[in-house]
């Protein structure tokens, strides 16, 4: 009753340190006390006495091997009813024998009930402290998604808040067909206006940029045609430098940059950079692409 008494007492300190301290772990509990040099010979004893009885035992199966007792090659039937006898003989052994409890002295066990206990405070401390780490986690998250969601309700009001205004004016001025008239007016618009930019642009390029072949490039042209291997009738026009720098926009505008070949005449890409029509790339003098205009 008295080993009993103490680890009762231990449990209740336990739990009662458990509720105080919900807010964060409780102190260790204290340690068990050593034992006694008379509870440590006690026990050694009692061990090798456990250990001489397990040496006995394995003596005695060695020496009673039932596979040399009982061999009958001719009725095998036989051999295994009489296995099944010893079998069922020794079951009815060992479930009538009552075994030796190898503990026996009650400050051994005291020290042992301690010990487990604490290995149980250790180990609800570790889960406590993991759950409020989870818990910690789990509110911030919650709180993630709690601003998400008011951020996303908030915009959902203004966008149909903005979408029953844009409904409300359409009906009150434009119907549907008018709307779509002015459209195509101003496509016409836009795609003549166009052309006559185009139409006035290469007039432009053609009577003050010539191409290099009708142009007079002087002797700087002639020394660069003689170091080519070749003449200036080799190079494009500057409205076709145009073009592959507004196709190249156009078709990849992740990356609008053309690379300079032996074709651009050197004259013609110097002034387009000289007016800030292009621009070279700022690691590749090689490579160049159109000013963003609208911005």
């Amino acid at each position: 009753m008295d080993v009993q008494d103490e680890i009762m007492k231990e449990a209740e300190e336990l739990a009662r340190r458990s509720a105080l301290y919900q807010s964060h772990l409780p102190p260790p509990l204290v340690n068990a006390t050593c034992l006694s040099e008379s509870a440590e010979e006690e026990l050694l004893e009692e061990c090798n006495e456990a250990w001489r009885e397990l040496g006995e035992f394995q003596n005695k199966l060695t020496l009673a091997d039932a596979r040399e007792v009982i061999q009958d090659s001719d009725n095998p039937l036989a051999v295994l009813l009489a296995r099944e006898r010893a079998l069922l003989a020794e079951l009815s052994v060992q479930r009538n024998r009552t075994p030796k409890p190898l503990l026996a002295n009650q400050e051994v066990l005291t020290c042992l009930g301690k010990q487990e206990l604490q290995n149980t405070d250790r180990q609800l401390e570790m889960i406590l402290s993991c759950v409020r780490a989870r818990k910690k986690s789990l509110q911030e998250e919650l709180e993630r998604e709690q601003k998400w969601l008011q951020e996303q309700l908030e915009m959902e009001k203004v966008l149909q808040e903005k979408l029953e205004d844009q409904q409300q004016q359409d009906f009150l001025t434009l119907s549907k067909n008018s709307v779509i008239q002015k459209m195509k007016i101003n496509m016409e618009k836009v795609t003549l206006q166009k052309e006559k930019l185009l139409s006035a642009l290469g007039n432009f390029l053609d009577v003050h940029y010539p191409p290099p072949a009708e142009a007079e490039v002087g002797r700087k042209a002639a020394r660069l045609a003689s170091t080519r291997g070749d003449n200036a009738a080799g190079f494009i026009t500057l409205h076709e430098i145009l073009e592959h720098l507004m196709t190249k926009t156009m078709k990849t505008p992740h990356d609008p940059y053309l690379e300079l070949d032996d074709s651009f005449w050197p004259p013609f890409v110097e002034a387009l950079l000289r007016y800030g029509v292009v621009l070279r790339h700022p690691e590749d003098p090689h490579r160049i692409r159109l000013e963003e205009f609208d911005q």
